[in-house]
């Protein structure tokens, strides 16, 4: 798949997949921590702002909806991984 940051848009094989507001911004996130552990807290804060405590169940729903979205399987995850107690980890294929 492509993402296009520019129109908020998911490339998933030709079919195009918009973006919510909040998928773009934990995607761009991620992106620019590209194969970096980012944090639940500091997602959280990317997310919602200066009072990011209590949105984890939120921050796993999103994640959810962005791997149906951007993953082949997304119960079996290659982009867009959790690290267990850390956070996420997103990897680019070549």
């Amino acid at each position: 798949c492509t993402v296009d940051f520019s129109r908020a848009e998911v490339d998933k094989g030709g079919e195009i997949l918009p973006l919510t507001a909040m998928e773009h911004k934990l995607l761009e996130t991620l992106a620019k921590n590209e194969g970096r552990i980012v944090t639940v807290d500091t997602l959280c804060e990317a997310l919602w702002g200066d009072n990011p405590f209590g949105y984890e169940n939120s921050l796993n729903a999103h994640v959810r909806r962005v791997r149906e979205k951007i993953e082949a399987d997304p119960s079996k995850p290659v982009s867009l991984l959790t690290v267990k107690g850390l956070g996420y980890k997103l990897l680019a294929r070549k």
